[in-house]
């Protein structure tokens, strides 16, 4: 396929953009801490599991059911192409949209038996509601922070059926300050601030949160794919521009499990189009 002029002008712009994204800020959003980008590697997160696709809720859930995120919690979207200058302004709730909401869902409610409430792990972290059943007010503080630091471990080490994220001490803040939100824990400690990411962060955490989950970094040689309708991600710019990019990420609206793929209806174009300019950049490995 003939790359449009939208390729053209993300690709020339690569260079340029890496070197100024990462220094770019506005009054106001903070910047947040410097982080390495790094290109998508290995199997896709249900074939690590070694789960059929079709038999498997991952990566699946994120447009499930009414939208559930506060529109109002999210950072403004950006206006004409200012994300390829300046980045993205980004709350926590734009990071759960990014790392999260692909398995968790809107409300945080998962896809039980196989992927359990993440808002139920997040109340424990509560010590008010820690105290429920007489529990002491010392015991149950200890409870909440001992929650905290098991949560702060699953999300930078993962777990059996999750994957680890790679998020900078900024990002990690503003994702549990939305968590806390998220489950209407009533003595939240964290602040939501809105930070300036990257493109190249912003892409990079949309396709190992999101397109990742289900899509190999590459192909592997001398073995067969088990689904080929889940392409690498390797192929996703080599054989297409940005908008039928955008049309394939969406999956042209198959909204159900039961489809082949979700609807990313949550991700705003502009977000899907710094996932291309990701892979773009960062070629997978």
């Amino acid at each position: 396929m003939r790359p449009n002029s939208s390729f053209h002008v993300l690709l020339g712009m690569a260079g340029r953009l890496l070197a100024l994204a990462a220094v770019v800020s506005t009054p106001a959003a903070a910047a947040s801490a410097s982080a390495e980008t790094t290109s998508a590697t290995g199997p896709s997160w249900i074939e690590h599991l070694g789960r059929p696709y079709d038999a498997s809720a991952l990566g699946r859930v994120g447009a499930l059911g009414p939208e559930q995120q506060d529109a109002l919690l999210q950072a403004p979207a950006p206006t004409g192409g200012t994300w390829l200058r300046e980045g993205f302004a980004v709350r926590g709730a734009d990071l759960y949209r990014f790392t999260c909401r692909a398995c968790h869902g809107a409300a945080g409610v998962g896809s039980p038996p196989e992927i359990r409430p993440l808002v139920d792990v997040v109340r424990t972290t509560s010590g008010e509601l820690q105290q429920g059943g007489g529990t002491a007010a010392e015991v149950a503080s200890r409870r909440a922070a001992a929650a905290e630091q098991l949560l702060r471990h699953r999300i930078a080490e993962g777990g059996p059926a999750m994957p680890a994220f790679d998020l900078t001490a900024d990002e990690e803040e503003i994702l549990l300050a939305y968590l806390e939100r998220l489950a209407s824990v009533p003595d939240p400690r964290h602040r939501d601030d809105t930070l300036q990411m990257p493109v190249d962060r912003v892409g990079e955490r949309i396709v190992k949160g999101t397109c990742q989950i289900c899509h190999a970094a590459r192909a592997q040689a001398g073995r067969p794919a088990k689904d080929p309708s889940l392409v690498p991600l390797e192929t996703m710019t080599s054989t297409a521009a940005v908008r039928p990019f955008l049309a394939l990420a969406r999956h042209q609206g198959k909204p159900s499990r039961a489809g082949r793929g979700p609807q990313l209806t949550y991700l705003r174009d502009a977000e899907l189009e710094a996932a291309y300019f990701y892979l773009t950049a960062y070629p997978p490995k």
